[in-house]
């Protein structure tokens, strides 16, 4: 019940963002010199490829036969379910992996660098059953009671996982010359991260079905990313900001407060004494994702690789986010049309945008708005300002 709360709050934020930047554009038509080109491309084309990426599949799940034609039985999604499973959790991986790399402007990274910290940390993924083997063996497990639930959740799952993930990036910086920029470490931290979301999303999509993509596409693999970028952010500045602190103990304090995030973030949904109120991981998901805005910009603004005349495109970002997120949503969509039927994956579009609109709104309005100004540090902090993004 909270967590729909928080949703409907949520969704009433987004719904004012809209309303204002419709009441923007009125605004600029009016005083506009020329009414026939204020219509151009340029200036609606979000708008043009929002409409037309969630209307396509409507229509044609609406107004055609195709889900009849080619309904899957259930010996179908059965027999194909692990294929469809690791065929979306690659698509989700890639869609993130293009993000990071899209933000490496001045010294971007080899491919082989790229597949081998991948590579890495999906083998290292594979065998992450073992530590969880041995802490539960010890009688370390998760339990009714909040408090050692909570424990468990930030000792167990969030030291296991970040360490997991900590394990390819470190191979990397040891025996590789990959890490030798600021954003290299927010990059190989997040890319690393890339590695476990594919196997644990086609884990929990093969268990659960494809009807849950949108969680773990938007949220799941959104905060492993963040998570890891947190240790990153540490080495960064212990590497290029030389603080004062000694840095062994920057180190250990950025990798508890991974862990801790980490933890808190899972402790709200898998504790079912707290479950009314598993809404603050919603609320703590968007202040993480506005971390991970700034640690990505602090760490791009303080490249030793620095060139005036490179700027990240924001708009292309925007346009890249919008198609990218909107596929995989719909593609949500069109799994519940073919494996049910149209009534029923009207009602999961509903319910859908009803619980992830205004998180996919907040993604492509707040990861697409980077400001280069080289040397600049913008300080850590979150208020309430960040639930308005701007839609600029």
């Amino acid at each position: 019940m909270q967590q729909n709360v928080i949703f409907l709050l949520l969704d009433v934020i987004g719904v004012i963002l809209v309303f204002k930047w419709i009441i923007q554009q009125f605004i600029d038509f009016k005083v506009s010199p020329d009414k026939v080109a204020f219509f151009s491309l340029k200036r609606f084309k979000s708008l043009l490829l929002i409409l037309v990426l969630i209307g396509i599949p409507l229509l044609i799940i609406n107004t055609t036969t195709i889900e009849e034609v080619f309904h899957l039985t259930d010996n179908q999604l059965n027999e194909n379910k692990l294929y469809y499973s690791i065929a979306v959790s690659f698509a989700i991986s890639l869609i993130w992996l293009l993000y990071i790399i899209k933000l490496d402007i001045f010294e971007k990274e080899k491919k082989r660098y790229i597949a081998l910290i991948l590579l890495l940390s999906i083998v290292i993924t594979c065998f992450s059953e073992i530590p969880y083997g041995v802490i539960h063996q010890l009688g370390f497990t998760d339990s009714e009671l909040p408090a050692y639930s909570f424990l468990y959740s930030v000792f167990g799952i969030g030291f296991i996982e970040e360490t997991i993930k900590f394990i390819p990036f470190l191979i990397m910086l040891k025996f590789t010359k990959a890490i030798n920029e600021p954003y290299d470490y927010i990059f190989y931290a997040s890319a690393s991260a890339l590695g476990f979301a594919f196997v644990e999303n086609a884990m929990y999509l093969n268990s659960y079905g494809l009807d849950i993509i949108n969680a773990r596409a938007l949220y799941a693999t959104v905060a492993h990313m963040t998570f890891s970028s947190v240790i990153g952010y540490g080495l960064f500045l212990i590497k290029f900001k030389k603080t004062k602190v000694n840095p062994i103990l920057v180190f250990i304090s950025f990798y508890l407060f991974a862990m801790l995030s980490h933890g808190f973030y899972d402790f709200w949904l898998i504790n079912k004494a707290v479950s009314d109120y598993e809404g603050l991981t919603t609320l703590f998901f968007l202040a993480t994702v506005h971390i991970w805005f700034l640690m990505k910009n602090n760490t791009i603004n303080s490249s030793n690789f620095y060139n005036k005349y490179i700027s990240i495109d924001n708009d292309a970002i925007k346009i890249y986010l919008i198609i990218s997120l909107l596929m995989i949503f719909m593609t949500s969509y069109l799994y519940v049309a073919f494996a049910w039927n149209e009534q029923e994956a009207n009602s999961f579009f509903l319910k859908s945008i009803f619980a992830y609109g205004y998180i996919m709104l907040y993604l492509i309005a707040t990861l697409s708005r980077f400001n280069l100004i080289h040397g600049i540090l913008k300080p850590i902090r979150v208020s309430i300002n960040i639930l308005f993004p701007s839609l600029k």
